[in-house]
């Protein structure tokens, strides 16, 4: 697994549940992290959300999310960094 990269998952996660919009950057690099997880472990639901929502963000779609999106968002960044402590 890519450390670095499931830091900038998880951090690009918590901008988002703190209502900011993270850096393209992170995102991009997140995105890759979790897909290469997601691509061995398909049916982990909440890294697939994760994925998901990140490369959303990557091909340029906004997330304009509600406090209910914002809460998922932090849950999923616990989740990613629960798989760093993995490493």
């Amino acid at each position: 697994m890519n450390r670095k990269g499931l830091i900038d998952a998880a951090s690009a996660l918590e901008d988002l549940a703190a209502g900011n919009v993270p850096a393209a950057a992170q995102v991009a690099a997140g995105a890759a992290a979790l897909e290469k997880i997601h691509a061995d472990f398909p049916g982990w639901r909440d890294v697939g959300d994760a994925l998901f929502g990140l490369k959303a963000l990557a091909s340029g779609s906004g997330m304009d999310l509600d406090a209910n999106g914002r809460q998922r968002a932090g849950r999923l960044a616990d989740v990613v960094r629960s798989l760093i402590d993995q490493i």
